[in-house]
């Protein structure tokens, strides 16, 4: 990108956008599952505790996981599913909420001690069989926090091998 253009982008960015004022964007962003294995690999590249992870995007808002822990070397992958049951409710409650499904009872049990081992970055955190991601501590960790105060909506759904997010955003 031309570096003026970037340096005029960045300077209406610290300034709330005054620029482009009342604009209003409806995205439907469609991320096919090669590239969303490969941002999720990204993101958990500093976490030593997970070995490998792939993720399936599934019809009917549902995720197929398979976990695999660095450590205790021996346990075998895990293999979950992930149903999502709450959408982040903008700006007021910016968490979605999964329910994790396919681990029988093991996640209930699994959870203190996957908690209180720090296996799980900050925004992400368990209850029980449910996985609940802060997207507002996620966006942060990457100085991008300040990007949801301009969303309204934002909606995540799947379809098979494709996850999808519908965004509504408004620059006032």
């Amino acid at each position: 990108m031309d570096p003026r253009l970037l340096e005029l982008f960045n300077r209406q960015r610290a300034s709330g956008f005054p620029g482009l004022a009342g604009t209003d964007a409806r995205a439907t962003i469609r991320v096919a599952a090669l590239l969303l294995n490969e941002a999720v690999t990204s993101a958990l590249a500093a976490t030593p505790a997970v070995r490998d992870v792939t993720v399936q995007p599934r019809a009917s808002n549902r995720f197929d996981v398979r976990l695999t822990l660095a450590k205790p070397a021996f346990l075998p992958s895990l293999n979950l599913t992930l149903i999502i049951e709450r959408q982040p409710e903008l700006p007021a409650d910016p968490v979605l909420v999964m329910r994790i499904t396919g681990a029988g009872g093991m996640m209930r049990l699994a959870a203190p001690a996957i908690t209180s081992f720090g296996l799980l970055p900050p925004g992400v955190r368990l209850e029980g069989d449910h996985l609940l991601v802060n997207l507002h501590t996620l966006m942060q960790q990457h100085g991008q926090a300040a990007q949801l105060d301009y969303a309204e909506r934002l909606q995540v759904m799947t379809e098979e091998g494709t996850l999808i997010l519908l965004v509504q955003l408004r620059i006032k």
